[in-house]
């Protein structure tokens, strides 16, 4: 019985004192910054850029990276709980990639030793891949032998799952040249969807994977019947999908945001089955039917699409990706179009509404709607269709004194609809 005590008090001083190496009162990687608009554009042209005009398989591309291109992506990333800072630093011989991760509570030690495990990783520049060099959890060095062997398990476990296979199957070469991380490739089609699935398989729980596929399910019922290819008013849909949100009980900010995704989804045409269940080599898929709001394709787009992001992400990023694709229209000849900004500021609106505390109102208004005034103020008069030399003359640049006049008339049309309200 004394061995046992004794036993116990060296496990409970051992398990103290590697708490005590380990844990830390503060993350050494501050949280990311927000996402800006400035950053969707980047990504988007950076990403463009990565793909092959061709599109044909095993075209050998070739991304360049500077240190504060990995760091912007990286903020990308961390998205995955407990991850809440992850920052890289590149140097002239590697790398050195630094990650915090918030300890659950309840843990024995976190509320007095700190909630945070910090790990420093050291990478060497080799031939064709990083090699770690040296690794440091908290205050406690690990032997470079024990995280490289730490690192082939990980890859191990990681190797079980497909889209991690053929991605990195697809990559020839890592190298960091001239503090530079510079990645060779093989292009593959399929990489687009396995990030994608992937994407989701992170991001969404089961329980709101089954919410999404009922309302797929629903959109798709809805539609049963309507010729293929004709246009239908929005305003059909909206009301049978968000009648059925309205008949469940429970979260109605979960139900609204399951609706709101299912529809921008089918919009933007993507196929949730396709992507949640892993069936088909694409999660990509026409519209059968083409919907429209007061007679325009493109409203019930920006609308719907932006109405989806912001229940999903908040409505500072639905209106910074409407900004932005506005953005690319004036430098693509398009012209940029406030009746665009418009519907996206509303569908904005409406994401943020339809997942707060007026969630149940919501939902009855959208199962209610008899016309298309119902679902967004007319937004007909205002200026779109302006080249970049048009828009200049007119209002100068986004944010200017012209501007912002036509984006308050754009709000108070909106703060006067009873949907909005």
């Amino acid at each position: 019985m004394r061995r046992l005590i004794v036993l116990l008090c060296l496990l409970t001083g051992t398990l103290t004192l590697l708490a005590w190496l380990v844990l830390s009162p503060q993350p050494s990687v501050e949280p990311g910054a927000r996402i800006t608009r400035a950053d969707l554009v980047w990504a988007k042209q950076l990403f463009e850029r990565s793909v092959p005009r061709a599109r044909t398989a095993d075209t050998l591309q070739t991304l360049t990276l500077a240190e504060e291109d990995i760091n912007r992506l990286l903020n990308y990333a961390v998205v995955v709980r407990p991850v809440t800072g992850v920052q890289a630093d590149l140097v002239q011989a590697g790398a050195q990639l630094n990650v915090s991760l918030r300890v659950p509570s309840g843990l024995p030690g976190r509320d007095w030793l700190g909630g945070y495990v910090n790990v420093s990783a050291e990478f060497i520049s080799q031939a064709s891949k990083p090699e770690l060099s040296a690794m440091q959890i908290g205050s406690l060095p690990v032997p470079a032998f024990i995280g490289r062997g730490v690192l082939h398990l990980a890859q191990v476990w990681l190797r079980r799952d497909p889209a991690y296979v053929s991605l990195m199957e697809s990559v020839r070469t890592i190298r960091v040249v001239e503090e530079r991380l510079v990645v060779d490739y093989d292009w593959r089609p399929e990489l687009l969807t396995l990030l994608e699935r992937k994407g989701a398989e992170v991001l969404i729980g089961e329980d709101e994977k089954q919410r999404l596929l009922a309302y797929a399910s629903v959109v798709r019922l809805a539609i049963q019947g309507v010729p293929a290819n004709t246009q239908q008013p929005v305003r059909l849909l909206v009301a049978e999908v968000f009648a059925h949100a309205a008949r469940q009980r429970g979260d109605h900010a979960a139900e609204n945001r399951a609706a709101l995704t299912a529809l921008g989804a089918y919009v933007a045409g993507i196929s949730l089955p396709q992507l949640l269940e892993g069936r088909g080599r694409t999660t990509r898929r026409a519209p059968p039917v083409l919907l429209t709001l007061h007679g325009r394709r493109d409203a019930a787009e920006h609308w719907l699409i932006a109405a989806a992001v912001s229940a999903n992400g908040g409505s500072r990023l639905a209106n910074a990706l409407g900004l932005a694709k506005e953005e690319e229209d004036v430098a693509s000849g398009s012209g940029f179009s406030f009746t665009d900004l418009a519907f996206d500021r509303a569908g904005a609106r409406l994401g943020a509404l339809a997942t707060g505390d007026r969630a149940a109102q919501v939902a009855s208004l959208l199962a209610k709607a008899g016309k298309e005034t119902d679902l967004a103020p007319v937004y007909a008069d205002l200026p779109e269709f302006m080249p970049q030399g048009v828009f200049q003359r007119r209002f100068e640049k986004v944010g200017s004194l012209a501007y912002l006049r036509q984006v308050a008339e754009i709000d108070q049309r909106l703060a006067q609809h009873p949907l909005y309200r």
